[in-house]
């Protein structure tokens, strides 16, 4: 459908008022639309083609008006509920890190209160870099993004040191807990590779479990907890681009039963660290914390960090923690129910699994029940890599918020028509 000059010129115009230029395209393209659709009514009513114009865009209104008026509709939104609690759990963790360098008798931790500090800034800017970006363009670099994961899980796994039972990417500049970071990542591949993905197709599923199943496996050598971790990512989002049923068991099955078969005890409870330690912080522990010096671990600051909060600030400051880690959890899940584009809708799921997963993680680690794993409190446990990663996953949901009701952007750049 061609479209006449004084058409262009009317949506220049309209678009000229919108200041959120991710949505200057989908305007454009409704206001075509509207503006054919008025200009062949007026032609079925024996209009010429050029009076038929003219009415068309009288009927429109004034265009200064009308793109004041879209402008209002499509101003950028910033969803609070995402922020604070991201704020608040980061403020909790760099006082804890402030108290754990100047005011505990916990050695060899180094500057942990002036590198976080550094960390979140740096986070701060990424997750508004993330915010302004339109996500639905990083759907087109899944495959990129998800074969580097496999490559670094990989490289870890050949050229890794082992601290504790965890491997770690020495890189020179930064030690990189890879397994750690990983299923952030492939949050990011699985949503682009797989929101419209042929489930029903059998060789299709197939290929799709075996892209699902590789990474997750290759996490299995870091330990229980971040496998548990990457499995779940995996399964949830099997689940929201609508895998069938036979298909999301037959994945949940294998992924238990081979670990269990090449190693035995990888389901069986371990030493839990300092478990005796960790549980008598807690019933130290008041209201309001004690002021009793902690001597437990040099982890106090990355695996145990919420176990110091309770014991120095007391049983408050987790309950407002804890509080905050569910509301952030919930308005995932809400965001992703009120975003139209599919990709978007996976990508918050995924993210939602990832977070709420690693929550629980941590907290069962800090209560003595699962021994260290290198899977941390988000936002609030001690790590250059990790918090830089959840202030982007947390920057990417804020952009998907922003854009919830936009349609998704082709290969070739342009909308795609609904």
């Amino acid at each position: 459908m061609g479209m006449n000059e004084p058409f262009k010129d009317y949506i220049s115009a309209v678009c000229s008022r919108i200041r959120n230029k991710d949505v200057h395209e989908e305007v454009a393209l409704e206001l075509e639309d509207h503006l054919h659709t008025l200009k062949e009514h007026a032609m079925k009513e024996g209009r010429s083609e050029k009076d038929a114009v003219d009415y068309a865009i009288s009927q429109m209104g004034d265009p200064t008006t009308v793109g004041k008026q879209l402008h209002q509709t499509h101003r950028p939104t910033f969803d609070v509920a995402i922020l604070i609690p991201v704020a608040v759990i980061s403020v909790f963790g760099l006082i804890s890190m402030y108290f754990i360098q100047f005011q505990s008798n916990i050695t060899g931790i180094g500057d942990i209160f002036q590198s976080s500090l550094i960390f979140y800034l740096a986070g701060l800017i990424l997750m508004i870099a993330c915010f302004f970006y339109d996500y639905r363009k990083l759907s087109r670099y899944s495959g990129i993004i998800y074969g580097g994961t496999v490559a670094l899980l990989l490289l870890t796994q050949w050229v890794g040191v082992r601290v504790d039972g965890i491997s770690y990417l020495d890189i020179g500049f930064a030690t990189l807990h890879i397994s750690g970071i990983a299923p952030f990542l492939l949050v990011v591949a699985f949503a682009g590779m797989f929101y419209e993905w042929n489930w029903h197709a059998p060789k299709r599923a197939m290929v799709g479990i075996s892209l699902l199943a590789f990474p997750i496996l290759l996490l299995a050598s870091d330990g229980f907890a971040v496998y548990a971790l990457g499995l779940a990512v995996a399964l949830t989002l099997m689940m929201a681009t609508r895998a069938k049923l036979h298909q999301i068991l037959l994945f949940g099955i294998s992924a238990i039963a081979l670990p269990a078969l090449f190693k035995p005890d990888f389901f069986s409870p371990v030493s839990a660290g300092d478990g005796a330690g960790i549980r008598a912080l807690f019933q130290r522990a008041g209201w309001f914390g004690t002021d009793s010096a902690v001597n437990l671990s040099n982890e106090m600051h990355t695996d145990y960090i919420l176990a110091y909060m309770v014991h120095s600030f007391g049983w408050v400051s987790a309950i407002v923690t804890l509080m905050f880690t569910i509301v952030f959890t919930i308005r995932l899940i809400q965001t992703a129910k009120t975003t139209a584009h599919s990709f978007g809708k996976v990508l918050t799921i995924g993210f939602a699994a990832a977070f709420g997963t690693q929550f629980v993680t941590a907290i069962v680690t800090n209560i003595g029940l699962l021994p260290p794993s290198g899977i941390t409190m988000p936002f609030m446990s001690f790590g250059g890599t990790h918090v830089l990663i959840d202030m982007m996953a947390a920057g990417l949901v804020l952009s998907i918020y922003r854009r919830r009701r936009l349609a998704p952007i082709q290969s070739d750049g342009t909308l795609k028509s609904s």
